[in-house]
């Protein structure tokens, strides 16, 4: 139980924050909430390219903005 709960906190939970870091500053580059992003990038952090891969599908706010 005590390694469990080291590869956790050694590994895994480093891991979630920097795909959620790492996801949320693209997120502000397309124009997109800091905050929920970096949420959806931790929380799909084994699937890391996923979040990245839907934020570039998405168009950017600037863009969808100037268009109204």
């Amino acid at each position: 139980m005590l390694a469990w709960i080291a590869f956790l906190t050694v590994f895994v939970v480093p891991a979630a924050f920097l795909a959620g870091r790492f996801t949320a500053k693209y997120a502000i580059a397309k124009g997109r909430s800091e905050r929920a992003w970096f949420l959806w990038g931790a929380v799909l952090f084994p699937l890391f390219p996923l979040p990245w891969m839907i934020l570039e599908l998405l168009p950017s706010r600037g863009r969808q903005m100037a268009a109204n």
